[in-house]
C-alpha cells in the first residue's frame, strides 16, 4: 500500500469551540482555551489581576458597587459593605479613587440595613448616588452636591422621602436606570397594589422625587413571569427584560421641562415572547446591540432599521451566541446563576458565572467581537470571585476593575501573575500583608507588592483534531510549534492521539529570557487523529502556530487481476 507524507495544523488561532466534534472544526479553532487571549491569531496567556485595596475592607461582605463622577472629572468607585460594630450589624459606604488609590470612609447607616446583594444596585444621576434595597425597602440617596465634606457625612445619606409636596413616593425598587434624563425603576408605584415584580416606573424629567401614577408600566401581570432588568435601547425607548419575555417601552415625545411626566404618546410593545433574562447584571450594551444571559445561554439583540415607522425590530438568530461553548453553559450553577455579571470592554464581552457547585462567580467567559467568537474560559485563584465589574479611568485610561465579595477591588489585565491571597480576619493560618497598606478612614498609602503571593496563571490551549483529511491510520512523526517567550515562562506540550488512544508528553520547555523560537520534536505514534495540548504555568508565553507531520497510508486505486 502506498504511503504519503503530509502535514496538518494551524497557522494561527482565531476562536474557541468546545462543544463540537474536534475533527470537524475549521482551521484556527481550538477546543479548549483557558486563560488565553487570541489577538491577531496569536494565543497569549492573559494578564493577571492586581490587588488595590486592603485594610478595613478585608473580610467585609460587599453588597453593592458602582461609580460616580467627581468635580475633577475622576470616576470614583462606591462600595456598600456590611459591618459588625459592637455586635450590632450595620452597613457602610466606602469610596475608592482609581487615580490616587485612596480609600475613604466609612459612612455607617445603622438601622437602614442591606443584608443581600439581590436588589442592591447603585445608580448615579443628578449629582446623587441612589442605592436600591429591593422591593420591600426605601432606596437610600447620597446627595453629593450637599455634602459638607468632599466625602460627605451621615446627614447627606438619607432614606428616600415617602412623600413630597409636588409628587409621589419614590418607588421601592431593586434596580434603577438613568436614561433620557429620567430615572427608571424596577418596582411599582406606591399607590399600586399587587406584586412589585410586574412593574416598571418612570420618573419625571430631571426630577428624582416626582413619580406620577400614570407613568407606571405593568408587564404580564398575574402571569408566570417577572421583571428582571431594564436597559436603554434606541431613540426614546428602553428594554424591559422579564424572565421569559422582552418588551420595549417608548417614553414618547415632548414634556421635557423639569418635573414633567411622560407624554401621552408613550407606549409598550412586545419584542420577544420565547426568551428572557436570567441575570440582570449580564445585560450589557455592546457592538450596537445588547447581550444577556438567558436560561438557554447568551443571546444578542440588535436593532434593525426598516421602512416602517416602527424604528426597531429584533434581528433574530436561530441559536444563542453561546452555542459554541454550550457544554460550559450547561455547567452553570442554576441556583446562583441570577448573580452572574458582565461587562463590555475593548471589543470583548466578559461574563462571570458560577460554574459547578460554586455559589459565587468563579469563572469568566470571554467573547471577542473582532474574532466574532468565544476566546477563553478564564479561571482565577481559589477563593477569588467576581462580584461585579466596574469600568473607571486610571491615568486617563479606561480600565476594568473587579470587585471581590470579601477582598475588595482588583485591577484586571495588569500583571504577569494573579496578585491574590484570601486573607481571613483573625485566621492564624492565613498570611498577613506587610505595611504600608490602605487602612480606611480617609487614610491611604501605597501597597507593598512584595508582600503578596504571586499566583501563576495556568493557561491551557488545546487544538482541534488533525486528521489529515482522512480517517485512516497514520504514523505521526514530528511536532512543529512556533513559540514566543515572556521572561521565565514555560510550556508543557502534550500529544493526544485517538484510535488507539494515548496521551504523550512531547516536551517541557522553559524560557530564561524573552525570545522567539521554533520547537521541533519527534512523536513516533500511530493513530487516526492527533491534538496538541499546551499548558503554561509561569508568566505569559505565546503560541503562534502548530503543525504535525505524518505518514498516511493511501488506498491503491489500480485494478489488478
Amino acid at each position: 500500500m502506498p504511503i504519503e507524507y503530509k502535514k496538518d495544523g494551524d497557522m494561527g488561532f482565531t476562536g474557541l469551540n468546545s462543544r463540537d466534534n474536534p475533527s470537524h472544526l475549521q482551521q484556527g479553532t481550538v477546543t479548549q482555551s483557558q486563560n488565553f487571549r487570541l489577538d491577531r491569531g496569536v494565543a497569549t496567556v492573559r494578564k493577571g489581576i492586581k490587588r488595590l485595596t486592603l485594610g478595613d475592607i478585608i473580610g467585609k461582605t460587599v453588597y453593592g458597587c458602582g461609580s460616580y463622577l467627581d468635580n475633577a472629572g475622576q470616576e470614583i468607585i462606591v462600595l456598600i459593605t456590611g459591618s459588625t460594630v459592637a455586635t450590632v450589624f450595620s452597613n457602610q459606604l466606602w469610596t475608592y479613587n482609581p487615580q490616587t488609590s485612596g480609600i475613604t470612609g466609612p459612612i455607617s447607616f445603622a438601622g437602614e440595613t442591606i443584608t443581600t446583594s439581590d436588589g442592591c444596585e447603585i445608580c448615579y444621576a443628578m449629582e446623587k448616588v441612589f442605592i436600591t434595597r429591593g422591593h420591600n425597602k426605601r432606596p437610600l440617596i447620597w446627595d453629593l452636591a450637599n455634602s459638607i465634606t468632599p466625602f460627605g457625612t451621615y446627614d447627606s445619606l438619607i432614606v428616600a422621602p415617602a412623600t413630597q409636596p409636588d409628587g409621589y413616593q419614590f418607588p421601592n425598587c431593586n434596580g434603577l436606570l438613568y436614561y433620557a434624563n429620567r430615572l427608571i425603576s424596577t418596582g411599582q408605584h406606591y399607590l399600586s397594589t399587587g406584586r412589585s415584580n410586574y412593574a416598571v416606573c418612570v420618573g419625571n424629567y430631571l426630577e428624582h422625587l416626582s413619580w406620577d401614577a400614570v407613568d407606571e408600566f405593568l408587564f404580564n401581570q398575574g402571569g408566570n413571569d417577572e421583571v428582571v432588568a431594564i436597559t436603554p435601547w434606541t431613540l426614546n425607548e428602553f428594554l424591559v427584560f422579564l424572565r421569559n419575555s422582552i418588551f420595549y417601552v417608548n417614553i414618547g415625545l415632548g414634556r421635557y421641562s423639569t418635573g414633567d411626566g411622560l407624554s401621552t404618546t408613550s407606549f409598550i410593545k412586545s419584542l420577544v415572547t420565547d426568551t428572557g433574562c436570567l441575570a440582570k447584571r449580564t445585560v450589557v450594551q455592546a457592538n450596537g446591540g445588547i447581550l444577556f444571559l438567558s436560561d438557554n445561554g447568551v443571546y444578542f439583540l440588535q436593532p434593525q432599521n426598516n421602512s416602517s415607522n416602527d424604528s426597531v425590530r429584533l434581528l433574530t438568530v436561530a441559536e444563542p451566541l453561546s452555542a459554541q461553548i454550550n457544554d460550559v453553559i450547561q455547567t452553570i450553577n442554576k441556583v446562583t446563576a441570577h448573580r452572574s455579571v458582565a461587562i463590555y470592554f475593548n471589543n470583548r464581552y466578559y461574563l462571570a458565572v458560577p460554574i459547578g457547585t460554586s455559589e459565587t462567580n468563579n469563572c469568566v467567559l470571554v467573547y471577542n467581537f473582532i474574532l466574532k467568537g468565544w476566546e477563553s474560559i478564564d479561571t482565577y485563584p481559589a477563593g477569588f470571585d467576581v462580584f461585579n465589574f466596574v469600568v473607571c479611568k486610571r491615568n486617563n485610561e479606561k480600565r476594568v476593575f473587579i470587585v471581590d465579595t470579601n477582598q475588595g477591588i482588583f485591577l484586571m489585565d495588569e500583571l504577569n501573575y494573579d496578585e491574590y491571597q484570601d486573607w481571613a480576619i483573625g485566621d492564624p493560618n492565613q498570611g498577613t500583608p506587610i505595611l504600608p497598606f490602605p487602612c480606611g478612614n480617609g487614610l491611604s498609602a501605597l501597597l507593598d507588592e512584595s508582600s503578596f503571593p504571586k499566583n501563576k496563571i495556568t493557561g491551557v490551549l488545546q487544538t482541534r483534531r488533525y486528521n489529515f483529511e482522512s480517517l485512516g491510520q497514520k504514523r505521526f512523526s514530528t511536532v512543529e510549534v512556533e513559540m514566543v517567550s515572556e521572561g521565565s515562562s514555560s510550556v508543557l506540550t502534550e500529544a493526544i492521539v485517538t484510535n488507539p488512544d494515548s496521551v504523550t508528553t512531547i516536551e517541557g520547555y522553559g524560557y530564561t529570557t524573552t525570545e522567539d523560537s521554533m520547537r521541533r520534536n519527534p512523536i513516533r505514534k500511530n493513530g487516526s487523529g492527533i491534538q496538541l495540548k499546551f499548558t503554561s504555568d509561569n508568566d505569559r508565553p505565546t503560541i503562534r502556530s502548530s503543525f504535525v507531520y505524518a505518514t498516511v497510508w493511501t488506498q491503491n486505486n489500480i485494478s489488478k487481476k
